[in-house]
């Protein structure tokens, strides 16, 4: 009787995603790309050139999934608990951008100022594809089985 305790309760500490991993790691990814964008962002970040946005959209979407997958892939991530995990990756990151996004150009003073609406698309573009990969992959594997 005790075994069996002993596995049910290994198997729901083993299954459940560690939220504080995913939370630590949407804060060094926002990090790592507020940093990026401040000393960079003026290279790519270009409002009036068709060509640097949709290089950046396209970038998003190319990298985005693989390093939310190459995440999965590294933690464990169960199919089923995705879909968590990918929220968990994308609220604190969205939080810090409601700030950079309100002081665009004190955040990022190399960046043009009439950069910040393609900003602000760009952020909800990036998000949008972490969580549908979230959901893409959770439902994938969900109607397989």
């Amino acid at each position: 009787m005790q075994t069996a305790t002993k596995d049910v309760m290994t198997e729901s500490r083993n299954g459940r995603i560690s939220y504080g991993f995913f939370f630590g790691m949407s804060f060094l990814i926002w990090l790592a790309a507020t940093v990026v964008i401040r000393l960079w962002g003026h290279t790519f970040l270009i409002p009036d050139s068709n060509l640097s946005m949709i290089g950046n959209f396209l970038f998003s979407l190319t990298c985005l999934p693989i390093l939310v997958y190459a995440i999965f892939r590294w933690k464990k991530v169960p199919p089923h608990q995705r879909l968590e995990a990918t929220v968990c990756l994308t609220i604190p990151g969205m939080l810090l951008d409601v700030v950079t996004t309100y002081l665009f150009t004190q955040t990022f003073p190399n960046v043009l100022p009439t950069a910040d609406g393609a900003f602000g698309a760009w952020l909800l573009w990036g998000y949008a594809i972490v969580l549908l990969t979230g959901l893409i992959t959770n439902r994938h594997t969900s109607q397989s089985l």
